[in-house]
């Protein structure tokens, strides 16, 4: 089998590519021209590097390249200015029916698109394929739209589809900034950091299980289902932070409760996998703990 895979240097892009290459699928990788990420990529006569920017797709001559499978992780102004931007989200709608034409002129014949928790705004309840949405911010709208006009456009266009809503991903490649990446690099050079109370019920998943996820939900995922995809576990945040500090440096000291949490802030996000699980036979096989000593 081939993939064609967008955001090939993201974090999640480079785990899924990873585990094609370890199951010897041929990886077509979209990554935006002079990425300085392509040393992400690992080295394998199955990946083949497309050089392609979001922008490009819609025009993108697809001629003597094809594929089975198009998994669409590119998404630009990701960024906390850019999340709020509608005008600057509106255009990673189109990038994703953009992605759908593409992956038609490929010849796929299954699309999966990433979507985020986002959509689902402020629940207090395990996160399901069918639990109510109500995104709250422009970022969250446009996932929203975009995994609904893609299904659309799979319908139209033939292919089978499938909408993967990700909750809190976490490992080597995370973006900076991120609160493990930032809490990491506080606790290894004692520099003081101060959170929230760090209450919420989180669920994280290792970068490595999130790519074994979307490969087995491109193999085996049913049409038209939506997957929420998490470790399928909460625990308070503060717990997740405890156990960071227990592997980079058991003397720092955070200060909890030093900022109030943010009017949109989500205060229970666990994804319910028993779907995932039950159609794909994936599970997370990554806990927390190693996870960080895998990455620290």
């Amino acid at each position: 089998m081939t993939f064609a895979i967008t955001g090939a240097t993201s974090m999640l892009g480079v785990a899924t590519i990873k585990n094609c290459v370890s199951k010897n699928i041929s990886v077509l990788a979209f990554a935006r021209k002079n990425s300085k990420n392509f040393s992400r990529l690992p080295e394998s006569s199955l990946v083949k590097i497309v050089e392609c920017d979001l922008s490009e797709m819609a025009a993108f001559d697809a001629d003597g390249l094809s594929s089975d499978v198009f998994i669409h992780f590119g998404w630009a102004f990701t960024d906390k200015i850019g999340r709020n931007d509608v005008s600057k989200q509106l255009q990673n709608v189109q990038y994703t029916i953009d992605a759908v034409q593409l992956a038609k002129r490929l010849g796929c014949k299954k699309f999966v698109g990433a979507g985020s928790q986002a959509e689902y705004g402020t629940p207090n309840l395990p996160l399901k394929a069918d639990t109510p949405v109500n995104p709250l911010i422009p970022y969250g709208v446009a996932k929203y739209a975009a995994g609904r006009f893609s299904a659309m456009e799979c319908k139209k266009g033939g292919l089978e589809y499938n909408w993967v809503r990700i909750l809190s991903v976490y490992g080597e490649n995370d973006n900076e900034g991120t609160l493990l990446k930032q809490l990491v690099y506080n606790a290894k050079n004692n520099i003081p950091m101060g959170l929230s109370g760090c209450e919420q019920i989180w669920d994280y998943l290792h970068e490595d299980d999130a790519g074994a996820a979307f490969v087995a939900v491109a193999e085996k995922g049913v049409n038209g289902k939506i997957y929420p995809l998490g470790s399928g576990v909460g625990r308070p945040l503060k717990e997740y932070v405890q156990d960071v500090i227990s592997v980079v440096n058991p003397d720092f000291k955070p200060e909890f409760g030093k900022f109030p949490y943010s009017p949109t802030q989500p205060m229970y996000l666990v994804a319910d996998v028993s779907e995932l699980k039950q159609d794909t036979g994936w599970k997370a096989k990554i806990d927390f703990q190693n996870g960080i000593k895998m990455n620290e």
